[in-house]
């Protein structure tokens, strides 16, 4: 089953979809394919670009980002699958 993940960045710097945070995003949450979203609408595109891409399941986590790293906030939402 192919997994896509959208992190949404809610506080902090900036995460981009080809950074290390993505990347290790990928590999915590056994993701084959990873978004950024920082608006409501950006977590839309994406998962509608992770459909199209064939993800049989989408999860969103909400993420926070400063000088130190990254810190999820919450438990991961399962959108779709």
């Amino acid at each position: 089953m192919k997994r896509g993940l959208i992190v949404y960045v809610t506080g902090g710097g900036e995460l981009h979809e080809d950074s290390w945070g993505s990347y290790a995003c990928m590999d915590r949450f056994a993701a084959d394919v990873v978004g950024v979203a920082h608006s409501e609408f950006d977590i839309a595109e994406n998962w509608w670009r992770m459909i199209t891409r064939g993800m049989q399941e989408i999860l969103c986590v909400r993420a926070q980002v400063d000088d130190e790293g990254m810190t999820f906030v919450g438990a991961p939402l399962r959108i779709c699958g």
